[in-house]
């Protein structure tokens, strides 16, 4: 009888702390989403004040440094939190649709820069 329950224990403890372990690590990656974004969203307040300057040529051409990051880092943000990739990739398609159109409209381009940055600094921001 007591090697059985010395039997248990042993498999037991082991199988109960490598569990707990997996569930604190899935909810702190969870929690981490897609990290620090300060970098994008950076780059989207530089677009910001551009565009509200006016300057919409050059408000497309510094978006562009945003494309070009957003893109270039996607294989390694996407896989942590692919709702959430997917709501800033949204904006940011947006956004950029905005700015490139034959004529860009002032309203349009300043509701799409702020709403890519919302859902940059917004780590709920998720439309799925």
């Amino acid at each position: 009888m007591k090697q059985l329950l010395l039997a248990t224990v042993l498999i037991a403890v082991p199988v109960a702390a490598f569990t707990g372990f997996q569930l604190y690590q899935n909810q702190a990656s969870a929690a981490a989403g897609l990290g620090d974004l300060s970098m994008f969203s950076s780059i989207v307040r530089d677009v910001q004040k551009i565009a509200g300057t006016g300057d919409l040529p050059g408000a497309k051409t510094r978006i562009k440094d945003f494309e070009i990051a957003w893109d270039q880092a996607e294989a390694g943000l996407r896989p942590m939190d692919p709702a959430r990739w997917d709501t800033i990739d949204e904006a940011a398609d947006a956004a950029l649709s905005a700015l490139r159109t034959k004529t860009p409209d002032p309203a349009a381009v300043g509701e799409t820069l702020a709403a890519l940055q919302t859902a940059l600094t917004d780590q709920k921001a998720v439309t799925k």
